[in-house]
Parts: C-alpha cells; sequence; structure tokens
C-alpha cells in the first residue's frame, strides 16, 4: 500500500478576498495564520511536499512561508476560478505522487485526526476521490488519485470543481464526520467573527486591508 508521503497537499489560496477585505491566508487562527495552521497539519500527517498556489496578494503572503516548507506557485490569473488554480498545480506534480489533497485555505479548521482518517480510507480503496461528509454535505479537503489528474485539466475553466465530483460520485470514498470545519466558509468579516468569536479588525494587520 502506498504512504501517506505520497499525497500531495494543494493549498488553495489565490482568490482575492474581496469581500474578506483582506488576505484569507493570513487571517490569525490563535498563534498562526490560516496558511500556517494547515501547514502545520499536512506536516504532522506526514504527507508530502505542499504546494501552495498564490495570487495578487503573493507578495505578502509568500514572506511568512518558511523556506523549504512548500512549492509555491503563483497564479498570475486567478479571476479565471478555483479552477485554474487546481490545474497549475496539478500540472506541476511529478511522477511517484499518486493523489493530490485539495485544500481551501480558508477551511483551516479541520483536525490532524480527520485528515489522517481520511488519508487512510483513501489508501486502503480504490476510489478516485475522498472527502469528508457533514450533515449529509461533502466537505474539504478532497483527495484525487492520480488517474483523474488528465480530466481535471481538460475541464473548462467554466466549470465548478464539484461537477468533476459528482460525475465520480460512484467511485468516491466519504468519510462522515462531525467536525464542520470542513464545510464551513470563511469568506467574511462575519464569518470570521461567527467562528471565532472577536471581531476582525481586532486582531490583524490593519495595512494589510485591501490587498488586491
Amino acid at each position: 500500500m502506498s504512504s501517506f508521503d505520497s499525497i500531495t497537499p494543494v493549498i488553495l489560496a489565490a482568490g482575492d478576498s474581496r469581500r474578506m477585505g483582506y488576505p484569507k491566508a493570513l487571517l490569525p487562527l490563535g498563534a498562526e495564520f490560516f496558511l500556517t495552521r494547515i501547514l502545520t497539519t499536512v506536516r504532522e500527517a506526514g504527507l508530502g511536499k505542499p504546494k501552495i498556489v498564490l495570487g495578487k496578494a503573493a507578495s505578502v503572503i509568500q514572506p511568512r512561508i518558511k523556506a523549504n516548507q512548500a512549492d509555491i506557485l503563483i497564479n498570475r490569473r486567478p479571476e479565471r476560478g478555483q479552477l485554474s488554480s487546481i490545474q497549475l498545480a496539478l500540472a506541476s506534480l511529478k511522477h511517484g505522487c499518486i493523489a493530490a489533497m485539495i485544500w481551501p485555505v480558508d477551511h483551516p479548521l479541520v483536525s490532524l485526526e480527520l485528515i489522517c482518517s481520511l488519508v487512510k480510507l483513501f489508501l486502503s480503496s480504490d476510489a478516485l476521490i475522498a472527502h469528508p461528509v457533514y450533515g449529509g454535505k461533502g466537505g474539504h479537503p478532497s483527495i484525487f488519485r492520480n488517474m483523474i489528474f488528465p480530466e481535471i485539466l481538460k475541464t473548462p475553466l467554466d466549470e465548478s470543481p464539484k461537477k468533476i465530483v459528482l460525475r465520480h460520485k460512484t467511485s468516491t470514498a466519504v468519510l462522515p464526520t462531525d467536525e464542520i470545519g470542513t464545510v464551513r466558509d470563511i469568506d467574511t468579516p462575519s464569518d470570521y467573527e461567527n467562528a471565532f468569536g472577536v471581531k476582525l479588525n481586532s486582531v490583524i494587520d490593519l495595512h494589510l486591508l485591501k490587498i488586491r
């Protein structure tokens, strides 16, 4: 059976964070940021070296990433949508990667235990896709086997990644969970306040507001 490090995490952080008004990757989460919390989780899980896809805020996000902690990819046209970042990352993967774990940066509240359980489920199956399910709703992150990469790379950018998952519903392994973080989008300042009980402006670096 393949090992955990044969799965490459792909962290999607190229969005312009227009509704948040602040780079989501740098939103505070305890002593960490959203991005660094995810990096810590995938490292502790023993997954392969992560790929991080950044966009227009790359110049302020990249200095927060330790050298050799991850491979950085820049999506020069993130307005084309999330699938454009996924395709950029998949095209960069090398031989030996059996799967990619696609993890949007605005879903940092996923435990190490869940990640390990999801990977074990995937590795013990022949599924093309694996993802958690909370309250009947598919969540993040999702694992995609390399056999499906060519299809993803050829998919038109105006198609939602969710449609790819739906096309392979019968070849998907699901992990039921009670972790709301798998489905909880943190897209706006009110989302942040609801999730953490503090106002965004009280915990962020104000000079990074409205970065585009």
